[in-house]
């Protein structure tokens, strides 16, 4: 029995760390984005929610902990 392969290793659209990457496509705009774990799951939890996610900010800004301010603010 063979494992299954890892997800790409690549620069998050998000946070900018090198990680292994999935593409996540946005419910508002329909764009696929290559993101980490943490990411994908913060950015689908806000889409789902209704609030947008702040693409743009997130590449500026720039460390884990700021996640919920790139994703646009606290909930």
């Amino acid at each position: 029995m063979t494992a299954a392969p890892l997800p790409p290793l690549g620069r998050c659209a998000l946070c900018g760390h090198h990680r292994h990457l999935s593409a996540h496509r946005s419910t508002r705009d329909g764009l696929a984005r290559n993101v980490c774990t943490s990411c994908y799951s913060g950015a689908s939890l806000r889409e789902e929610a209704g609030h947008p996610v702040d693409w743009d900010q997130a590449l500026a800004t720039g460390s884990d902990d700021d996640l919920l301010r790139w994703l646009g603010g606290d909930l």
